[in-house]
């Protein structure tokens, strides 16, 4: 694609700083091969400012006509972006400098920003899907009152200040198990329902250990907790495990880096051993509960649509993963056939 004008969105606190060395990085291309090559870059720092944030200079570059966003961080600063440019046509280019980077990575977005600038003559745009949540723009996973929103909880406004030794991959693997030695662990109760037009609603309810709706295979760097969810079939996979002891958690964290928890009869599947994939639903209950979305806590709420928005987003991705991408899975179910617990 042909770039006149782009912008650079950096997270100087992503990764471990990595942000800033990017940044660094970014302004030598900026001066040297970009300038060479007649493509007007802006590099800008985000803070906490009104004018600065994520958000707000995602959407300064959907007004001023920038043709590409550089983002340089994890799957929240992506989030922030996605936001910001909303109903707009403008492509994301990413380079992972985050923790877990599971949405840049299931896109074969490159971290080494030589690599990233490259793409910008050599990448090819795809649109993926987004999921809506309760009114905000959400790209990869969604965790509603489980055990893993207490860990994200932890992770982000704890460990990653006190533990900065440990490697990024494995901060929400020590969350987890720092979860599990809890002395009482919380189980909330849920209802999924899903509404089709002309069918009776469909409902899952229950005390869940987690329930993670993907957008992507990945989340947490490590965890495949909806594996086989793919960002361009127009769903999003429902991962419900429903309450159960200690070890059997663990048991089922050791899987799910593989992918292989769906096995385990604790796991809400379909007959073929699928997760259910919708499209929109409602997940409610009786007392506020915490959430995250994209690895960042949302405020808590007693009830959560959710609406997937196909291919709501162009990225700009390499041309090799046009190739590789697995096939659009032809066995979805629909919201009627849903399995109830």
């Amino acid at each position: 694609m042909k770039i006149k004008k782009m912008m650079a969105i950096v997270n100087p606190n992503s990764g471990r700083k990595r942000g800033m060395k990017c940044y660094k990085e970014l302004i030598a291309w900026r001066d040297g091969a970009a300038k060479e090559t007649g493509i007007e870059v802006e590099v800008v720092l985000t803070d906490k400012s009104e004018e600065r944030n994520t958000t707000a200079l995602a959407e300064r570059a959907v007004r001023e006509g920038y043709d590409l966003i550089l983002v340089v961080g994890g799957d929240g600063t992506v989030n922030e972006v996605a936001n910001g440019i909303r109903g707009s046509d403008i492509p994301l280019l990413i380079a992972c400098a985050g923790n877990g980077n599971d949405f840049g990575r299931a896109l074969g977005s490159p971290g080494e920003i030589n690599e990233v600038v490259d793409l910008i003559s050599h990448g090819q745009i795809r649109s993926v899907d987004l999921m809506e949540v309760n009114g905000r723009i959400g790209v990869n996973i969604l965790g509603i009152g489980g055990i893993d929103t207490r860990v994200v909880e932890y992770v982000e406004g704890t460990l990653k200040k006190k533990c900065g030794f440990i490697p990024p991959n494995l901060l929400y693997l020590v969350g987890l198990l720092r979860e599990i030695l809890r002395v009482r662990i919380k189980y909330p109760c849920l209802k999924l329902e899903v509404q089709e037009q002309g069918l009776p609603a469909r409902i899952m309810e229950g005390e869940v250990t987690l329930l993670a709706v993907g957008n992507g295979p990945t989340c947490g760097g490590i965890f495949r907790l909806t594996p086989d969810a793919d960002l361009t079939d127009g769903k999003v996979d429902i991962c419900w495990i429903r309450k159960t002891g200690r070890i059997r958690i663990l048991e089922n964290i050791i899987k799910a880096t593989k992918g292989t928890h769906l096995e385990m009869p604790e796991v809400e599947t379909l007959p073929d051993r699928t997760l259910p994939r919708l499209t929109s639903f409602i997940v409610s209950s009786s007392e506020f509960l915490p959430a995250e979305l994209d690895g960042e806590t949302i405020p808590p709420a007693k009830e959560f649509k959710i609406t997937v928005i196909p291919q709501g987003m162009k990225v700009l991705v390499p041309p090799s993963i046009l190739v590789a991408q697995r096939p659009l899975l032809v066995k979805t179910v629909k919201a009627s056939e849903l399995q109830l617990a």
